[in-house]
């Protein structure tokens, strides 16, 4: 177990290490980019003891208003100290302008379409004492990309970048059409991390290697319901099942987080990693105290892309994202994810943890 103090942190730096275009971990390979294929939207975010009734009132513990979506995750990369860029459709109005500025806090690329005519949507986060979430948005021009808006960045992406592609982007009708074209020209060797969201989000195109599927416990018995696959709803009651009942449905490897008890992954045999075992491993993770859910999985797929992108083995690369995950729930708000520091400091401890039992 870490202890909770080593993994409390204050919000991180605004000016993240940049990462050198001269080499990865190792100092020769080329070190890749992270490239959000999503949505940003703002987050109005309210922290309060729990939901009111139906056509009920309560008093909120905390407010805040912060740049949220895709935005989260690549914040995570940076953290990591990975080079950045979103493609998120940006619009005209105040929720779009508080976005660019906060790309440009961050240092993180804009290369989003623009939309003329309309603003950024928002999102009403509500969070209760117990760290779970509920959401309810608006669409604004983050939902309309232009058709071949991101196949033509995508096509120009080299191998070792990886496309980091938020799910919500399938629950609307130009996004989803948009991303399909972009997976038609994806290059090889760039790999992809697809985080399902709660819509259920899977394009068509995935391709057949370099890509891993995210998603969490619940998402995968959605996964599960959706398809009609009883067999695969009974296997997903356990986070573990569940990650071999997904490899099974969706053919390619699959990761299942499961909170406090880590994450599970799981691939095809013929893709195997030589560091892993064959079947679904548990990833394990920090013993923290949650006091903000939102943008956890954010974190986490941010962090993950960030750490393939900079070379790192994939198996460390699971560890450090359980790791930025957890940490990130210790602190109030969705872009919380700690420095690199300290997500390697807690993924260290972790690691000696395993070795002395």
């Amino acid at each position: 177990m870490i202890p909770l103090s080593d993994t409390t942190h204050s919000v991180p730096p605004t000016e993240p290490p940049t990462p050198s275009r001269h080499g990865g971990v190792d100092g020769k390979s080329p070190a890749g980019r992270v490239v959000l294929m999503g949505q940003i939207l703002v987050d109005l975010a309210v922290r309060g003891e729990a939901l009111p009734s139906p056509g009920g009132d309560v008093w909120a513990i905390d407010e805040g208003m912060h740049v949220g979506g895709g935005f989260n995750a690549l914040v995570a990369a940076r953290r990591m100290g990975a080079e950045a860029i979103s493609l998120s459709p940006i619009g005209t109005g105040p929720y779009s302008s508080l976005i660019q500025a906060a790309l440009a806090h961050e240092g993180i690329t804009d290369l989003g379409p623009r939309v003329a005519g309309t603003d950024n949507g928002f999102c009403i986060a509500f969070t209760d004492r117990t760290g779970e979430r509920t959401f309810i948005s608006t669409k604004g021009a983050e939902t309309m990309a232009p058709a071949s808006a991101w196949a033509d960045f995508v096509r120009t992406m080299n191998p070792g970048d990886v496309l980091y592609i938020d799910g919500y982007l399938m629950d609307h009708p130009a996004n989803r059409e948009a991303a399909e074209a972009a997976l038609r020209v994806l290059p090889e060797g760039v790999r992809v991390i697809l985080d399902v969201s709660p819509v259920i989000g899977i394009p068509e195109g995935l391709p057949s290697d370099g890509v891993i599927v995210s998603m969490n416990h619940r998402e995968a018995q959605e996964v599960a319901r959706q398809r009609g696959d009883a067999s695969a709803r009974d296997r997903c009651r356990q986070p573990r099942e569940a990650a071999r009942a997904m490899l099974t449905v969706l053919d390619c490897p699959v990761l299942v987080r499961a909170g406090a008890e880590g994450a599970y992954f799981a691939w095809p045999s013929t893709a195997a990693p030589d560091t892993l075992d064959e079947s679904a491993t548990r990833i394990p993770t920090p013993r923290v105290e949650a006091i903000d859910t939102n943008g956890a999985g954010d974190a986490h797929s941010g962090a993950l892309a960030a750490s393939l992108a900079l070379g790192i083995p994939l198996e460390r690369a699971l560890l450090l994202a359980n790791c930025a995950g957890a940490l990130s729930t210790t602190v109030v708000g969705p872009a919380s994810c700690p420095p690199r520091s300290q997500i390697e400091a807690a993924a260290d401890a972790l690691t000696a943890d395993t070795a002395a039992e």
